[in-house]
């Protein structure tokens, strides 16, 4: 238990120096927005009326229990009697809340699909660090009104590692129904130092000049697509630059995604992220 621990602390850290110059670009302010949803004339996963005392549009600085903080948006029409799906955005090392936001610019496509996301302020990262983290679904549930079967994950660079650590250290006992991590710092060699979770849906991002985790992207994609229990083999990549291994059950699919970029890039392809969280349930 100590070598597992210590090899994933090593990764870690190696993931926080990799990304101490993080510089975004500049976003759309638009993409940043809480969008309307159109609801559904029926839902059947509805919460009860004034069990939620979290607010619509944009909330900040939330901090649970535990001592991780949270920015959230919802549907700025957010209708606190229907379940919604939760996104919840893991941020790279030493970046605040609203940095990652800007990062991956998720918000007003997230929204208007419907979901509600929130974005993690980074904590140095260790184990303990993580499971501060993994309290945020949890809070939100408390908060605003979250259909519990589905919640998703994404991150970048530490962010995608603990997008993954979530999934799979012995301590964390909520799991996730479907991740997407990107440019995480794990190995092969990092990962076969855990057991596999529970199969569940899984989309791994990775840049090709990704020069800090070089072959990292695949090499946990192939992982993944072990636990899952699929073939191994995968398709040629679609126009997004995303393969799918063949032969996953339905419940378990796997994919990566590769494009353009260096280790700080976000890889954009917001749009097949959240088609993959909608199909994931």
């Amino acid at each position: 238990m100590r070598q597992t621990i210590f090899i994933a602390v090593v990764v870690f850290l190696t993931a926080i120096l990799a990304f101490t110059f993080f510089i975004g670009p500049p976003v759309d302010p638009a993409l940043l927005k809480s969008a309307n949803f159109q609801y559904p004339t029926s839902n059947n996963t509805n919460c009860p009326t004034g069990a939620n005392t979290g607010t619509a549009d944009i909330s900040e600085d939330i901090e649970t229990n535990e001592g991780a903080t949270y920015n959230l948006r919802t549907p700025s029409n957010y209708n606190n009697a229907v379940a919604h799906p939760l996104i919840v955005v893991y941020a790279p090392a030493g970046t605040s809340a609203s940095k990652s936001e800007r990062h991956v610019h998720l918000t007003k496509k997230a929204t208007e699909a419907g979901f509600i996301i929130a974005y993690a302020k980074n904590l140095r990262m260790s184990v303990k660090a993580i499971e501060k983290l993994a309290s945020i679904p949890a809070d939100i549930q408390q908060k605003w009104c979250i259909d519990s079967s589905r919640i998703y994950y994404t991150g970048h660079s530490d962010g995608g590692t603990i997008t993954n650590a979530l999934t799979f250290l012995p301590s964390v006992t909520n799991k996730p129904t479907a991740i997407a991590p990107s440019a995480a710092g794990m190995d092969a060699e990092s990962l076969k130092q855990y057991a596999c979770p529970a199969p569940l849906p899984v989309m791994v991002f990775h840049n090709n000049n990704d020069s800090h985790f070089k072959g990292f992207g695949q090499q946990a994609a192939n992982w993944w697509a072990n636990c899952n229990q699929c073939s191994g083999e995968k398709t040629e990549p679609d126009q997004y630059g995303c393969s799918t291994y063949k032969n996953c059950p339905s419940t378990s699919q796997t994919f990566y995604c590769e494009g353009p970029g260096s280790h700080s890039t976000w890889p954009n392809k917001n749009a097949v992220l959240i088609d993959f969280f909608k199909q994931s349930k």
